[in-house]
């Protein structure tokens, strides 16, 4: 009997908790897209700022393995041996100082390819209703494009190893994608005029 009475509490309870959740089924109700696309931008930027000190730290811990690498260098020449290279430590010095000064060689890269280096330098337009969810995408791949750059910038350290020549196409490629992601409105528009998309 007991046994039975604790089967109709529990039955009884979850019967409660499924009414429940079906009056206030607004409450549960699963985020649209946009939402989901607003509330990711919305920390996009505290993301960069991660993502940009995250730069500062391997900036800095490649330089030191630079350093490093380089009194090897020096101390394998005054033994007289041949095996130590120069090019390593020169490798990891200079990507080390291009992730220490990130926006910089951010803005060197961007140029490289566009007279406006700002990003997402795009003229809103209040009537359309898509601009929010369009400016939100953009700042979403700025962050992608500045995550590929750094990506690319590490891969260009492999170089400094024997047998890894073959990441300086993967590293540029990343490296081109990121500066590409960074400033994605001004490459839509090349590729629009290039192909005359959008035009009648």
């Amino acid at each position: 009997m007991q046994n039975n009475n604790a089967r109709l509490n529990f039955i009884l309870l979850i019967s409660l908790a499924i009414f429940s959740m079906v009056q206030m089924n607004t409450a549960f109700a699963a985020p649209d897209a946009g939402t989901m696309l607003q509330n990711f931008s919305l920390t996009a930027p505290q993301l960069m700022h991660l993502v940009t000190a995250l730069a500062y730290v391997l900036g800095i811990f490649f330089i030191v393995k630079g350093i490093i690498e380089l009194k090897k260098v020096g101390e394998a020449r005054t033994m007289m041996s041949g095996e130590k290279n120069i090019l390593g430590p020169v490798i990891f010095i200079v990507i080390g100082t291009m992730l220490l000064y990130i926006p910089s060689s951010i803005q060197v890269g961007t140029s490289t390819f566009w007279a406006s280096t700002t990003p997402l330098s795009y003229v809103t337009n209040s009537n359309d209703p898509w601009q929010s969810i369009i400016h939100d995408a953009y700042l979403i791949i700025q962050l992608i494009g500045t995550i590929a750059f750094i990506r690319g910038l590490i891969l260009l350290t492999h170089l400094s190893e024997r047998g890894q020549q073959g990441n300086f196409g993967r590293a540029m490629a990343f490296i081109i994608a990121g500066i590409l992601c960074i400033n994605f409105y001004s490459f839509i528009l090349v590729v629009n005029n290039t192909l005359s998309l959008g035009q009648s």
